[in-house]
């Protein structure tokens, strides 16, 4: 019997939500533009946000860190002769958009809170720059519950890639078989961390909660508060799953939905 000791997170539709997701994409290039300006640039919305897009999306082999990435887009555009304040200013200018607008998924706090208290170590792991992530968590008073932050512009790895879980197992202390991973996309959370033999719990939240299964999740939940439901249901606080048994972790796909 395999004893779970840890819980990581998916941050973005999955801890936080955004209440305007379409609009403050493009806020963020409205603000870029406005930037832009100053240098004498202008440039078409649809061409700033096509760049954005791209480099969001880039491969593991091609990630970089974000200064870097906000460089080439610079270059990209032509624009020349900036300094590294308003590199910065435009970094941040992309991302207040984002931070501004996020909200702590209902029953977060009462549910990390509850995981902390029961002994889970608990981290996350994002496809993001942690500059635009630690600023909303602390914003909603989530930083505190986490051990662990791992972010794929800072370390150069994404999701669904092997090696940014592995980041945050070796930085819990934590085996693959003791840990569950919590996320809203089926690909880079639940097929990534299925790679590696993590239990795996898909949150049927936000703009991915549509999309098909890649693999079957372990369990499927329509809210973080259910997440007490799977994993405090013992005494000793903790979830135990028979290594010699056909299923992985509960039953493959099987749903958590409260009435």
């Amino acid at each position: 019997m395999v004893k779970f000791k840890g819980i990581l997170f998916d941050y973005g539709h999955t801890l936080v939500w955004f209440p305007h997701y379409r609009e403050i994409h493009l806020t963020s290039v409205r603000n870029i533009q406005r930037k832009l300006r100053a240098f004498g640039v202008s440039v078409e919305t649809s061409r700033v946000q096509a760049l954005l897009d791209e480099f969001a999306h880039r491969r593991e082999s091609q990630q970089v860190g974000i200064d870097a990435e906000f460089r080439e887009i610079l270059s990209v555009l032509g624009v020349e002769g900036y300094s590294e304040d308003d590199l910065q200013e435009i970094i941040e200018l992309h991302w207040r958009p984002y931070v501004q607008d996020a909200r702590a998924r209902k029953g977060a706090k009462d549910v990390l809170g509850l995981l902390r208290s029961e002994g889970f170590k608990l981290g996350i792991v994002a496809n993001i720059w942690s500059g635009g992530m630690e600023p909303a968590l602390d914003k909603l008073g989530l930083n505190r519950f986490f051990d662990a932050k791992i972010a794929s512009v800072d370390v150069g790895y994404q999701k669904p890639d092997s090696e940014i879980f592995q980041l945050a197992l070796k930085y819990l202390k934590l085996k693959a078989e003791e840990t569950i991973m919590v996320g809203d996309n089926p690909s880079s959370d639940i097929q990534g961390a299925h790679n590696l033999g993590m239990c795996t719990i898909r949150l049927m939240r936000g703009p991915n909660r549509t999309e098909p299964d890649i693999v079957a999740p372990d369990f499927r939940v329509k809210n973080l508060s259910m997440l007490s439901t799977i994993v405090c249901n013992r005494s000793d606080s903790t979830v135990e799953k028979s290594m010699n048994s056909t299923q992985e972790c509960g039953t493959p796909g099987l749903s958590v939905f409260p009435e």
